[in-house]
This record gives C-alpha cells, sequence and structure tokens, in this order.
C-alpha cells in the first residue's frame, strides 16, 4: 500500500517551516527557510520554496498554518498583525503542487497537531497558547477545535489587559501579547541588559543564573498566567497547552511562574479540579504538523 503524506507549512513573520508527515502524525523530513514580514511577495515565494523542499511524488495533500485571521472555507488571509499581508488566498499559491490545499491559522494547526498527535490526544476540552513574537491560541471543545462564525476564534494574544500599555502590531495598545510574548521578553531585555539582548540572549543569561534575567522570565511568566487564568474562567478546559518557539526555548522558566499564577488566580482555586498546565508536546513542529494532518482530514 503507498504511504499517504501531506505537506505542512507553517508560515510567519521570520520564517516558514515545512515538514512532510504521514497520517499519525510522524515527520519524514522538515525545512525551514526565512520570511521578510514586510515584502509580501517574497514571503509568499519562500512559503512555496519551503514546502518544495519536503516535497515528494504522490502527495496527498498541503496544509498551511498562517499567521493572521484565517476565514473559513477560503483559505484567504485577511488580516495579520505582525505581518503585511492583507487578503492573500493562500490556497491559490500553493496550487502549483497539485493537490488539496487546506489553510488555517497557525495557532490553530498546532491546536489540532496537539490534539491529534500531542498532549491533547484523547482530551475534549483545552486551551492552547502559542507563545511566539507574540500570543495567538486554539480552543478545542467537545472533541473538535472551536473556530468561530468565521473563522478567527482563539486571537487570545489581543484582549486588551494594560489598557494605554505598549503599542500592539495590531495598532491597539496594551494587549496580552505586549505583556507576556517573545516580543516582551525582548523589549524587557534590551531595557535592561543592554540593546544587543533579546528573547534568546534574556533565557541564555536565565540559565547561567543571572537575576535581572530570571526577574524578566518570571515577570513575563506572570503575565502569562495571569491571562490564561482569566481564559480558563471563560472556557473551563481540561487541560492548557502551551507552545511556540518563545514558550519552547524559556521552557520552565516561564511556565512555572505562569502555574504559580494560574493556581492562585483562578476563580474557585480550592473547590475546582486542577487544570494541568503543559508545554506542547510537538514543539517547533507543531503548527506544520497539525497543518499537514488537517489537511490530510480535508482531502479524505
Amino acid at each position: 500500500m503507498t504511504a499517504i503524506h501531506a505537506i505542512g507549512v507553517d508560515v510567519g513573520g521570520t520564517k516558514a517551516a515545512a515538514v512532510r508527515v504521514d497520517a499519525a502524525g510522524v515527520v519524514a523530513a522538515r525545512a525551514t527557510v526565512e520570511t521578510p514580514a514586510d515584502d509580501v511577495p517574497a514571503l509568499l515565494t519562500a512559503m512555496v520554496e519551503v514546502a518544495r523542499r519536503v516535497a515528494v511524488p504522490g502527495l496527498t495533500a498541503i496544509g498551511v498554518g498562517a499567521a493572521g485571521l484565517v476565514e473559513t472555507g477560503t483559505g484567504s488571509v485577511r488580516y495579520a498583525p505582525n505581518i503585511a499581508w492583507r487578503d492573500v488566498d493562500l490556497v491559490e499559491v500553493m496550487r502549483g503542487f497539485g493537490v488539496p490545499v487546506a489553510v488555517d491559522n497557525d495557532c490553530t494547526t498546532a491546536t489540532i497537531g496537539e490534539h491529534l498527535a500531542g498532549a491533547g490526544r484523547g482530551v475534549d476540552a483545552f486551551l492552547y497558547v502559542g507563545v511566539g513574537t507574540g500570543i495567538g491560541g486554539g480552543i478545542v471543545s467537545g472533541g473538535a477545535v472551536f473556530r468561530g462564525a468565521h473563522g478567527f476564534a482563539g486571537e487570545v494574544g489581543h484582549i486588551v489587559v494594560e489598557p494605554g500599555g505598549a503599542t500592539c502590531g495590531c495598532g491597539n495598545r496594551g494587549c496580552w501579547e505586549t505583556v507576556a510574548s517573545g516580543s516582551t521578553l525582548s523589549r524587557l531585555g534590551r531595557d535592561r541588559l543592554g540593546p544587543s539582548a533579546d528573547g534568546p540572549a534574556v533565557v541564555r543569561a536565565a540559565r547561567a543564573g543571572d537575576a535581572i534575567a530570571l526577574g524578566i522570565l518570571r515577570e513575563v511568566g506572570t503575565r502569562l498566567g495571569e491571562g490564561i487564568a482569566g481564559l480558563v474562567n471563560v472556557l473551563d478546559p481540561q487541560l492548557v497547552i502551551v507552545g511556540g518557539g518563545a514558550a519552547a526555548g524559556a521552557g520552565e522558566l516561564l511556565l512555572d511562574p505562569a502555574r504559580e499564577v494560574l493556581g492562585r488566580e483562578v476563580e474557585g482555586a480550592g473547590c475546582r479540579p486542577e487544570i494541568p498546565l503543559v508545554a506542547a508536546a510537538l514543539g517547533a513542529d507543531g503548527a506544520a504538523i497539525g497543518a499537514g494532518l488537517w489537511a490530510l482530514a480535508e482531502a479524505a
């Protein structure tokens, strides 16, 4: 029997990553290329190129997880806060591969990946929070991904938590992602450790025992936990899964303070079942794996 494979592409403002996966989510090949957030034609060219690097004859489908508001049923990215694209038809961009194409938000595809092949397998109700350059999210309820009326559900990073605060990529001020994301780590690192201290540098310094860097991660982890506690109050999930590049890099230095706050600030903390907060099992591949698995499901 011929193996069933799909390509999953995770495309954002700094990189496009592609994997070739089978129906169980096992990765057979992967590739990554850099992407320019402010040059849409170059970004789309990079997306096609990275998919070509893992393509083989006999593909079943291609899935794309794209940062931004992806409209259900059309594959169009209507808006992205941290990338210059507006009303971009990603299905049309990928038609040259000659197989069915499925497009969704990147955190939605990461949620699908964790649900089908990761930490959310077998869990009927969970919240996924993706902490990268910004913050995105995904919701599983009743065993299915919740997309909302237009496909835009899960944009948890754009809840205003600090009115008048830092300007967000979406244009508002004080969104959750301005206080609890990888960009926050970089901003606080530059302010407190020096102009070259981006997010990864803050994490390295913290792992080496630097007190200022440890304080930055605790501060950002605390703000992350505050937001998660509020979302748990709204959604009542069985589980919270935290993924994304910044979360994967910082690991428990970020998640431990978030857990402390969640356990303390969720409503009725001592009178309700504990809500575990765990790291995403699929790591940096999650959105791409989920995109591939979603494309296989759509093509079936």
